[in-house]
């Protein structure tokens, strides 16, 4: 298997993507069905890729061993550490939004969960990366 990460800090662009998509996916089904545990459960998966790493990662798992093969195209690679940054603040912010259901507080937690579900549509749909524009921002 190809590592999704490559080599030399770069990523293949598509999964970030998919990953996105992923977490909009399931923290807006959240919203919808009112299940706030789906929430805490998403941060775990994307807390999982980026610390423990790609390999272990569900939805980048997915991606590379079901989806990427079905495509046939080439890979195009961008840098990891946009997307390294903007994965570790949906994890905090994830965080932040579970610690607010935990407390009791599910309109903040639900406020915060539904900008982390409008960021990662943007990013997914039209891969514009709110995380990844901070970054460049601050690394420059």
């Amino acid at each position: 298997m190809t590592s999704p990460h490559g080599h030399g800090g770069t990523v293949d662009a598509a999964v970030p993507r998919f990953n996105q998509a992923c977490v909009a996916v399931l923290t807006g089904l959240a919203f919808v069905v009112q299940v706030w545990p789906i929430v805490p459960a998403v941060t775990i998966v994307v807390a999982i890729d980026r610390f423990a790493g790609p390999r272990f990662g569900l939805f980048t798992t997915v991606y590379v061993r079901f989806i990427r093969p079905r495509l046939g195209r080439s890979i195009t690679m961008e840098p990891s550490g946009p997307v390294r940054f903007a994965q570790v603040l949906g994890i905090a912010m994830l965080t932040l939004a579970s610690m607010m259901f935990a407390a009791g507080i599910p309109a903040l937690g639900w406020s915060v969960t539904l900008a982390v579900t409008a960021l990662a549509t943007l990013a997914a749909t039209t891969r514009v990366c709110v995380g990844c524009l901070i970054y460049e921002r601050v690394a420059s």
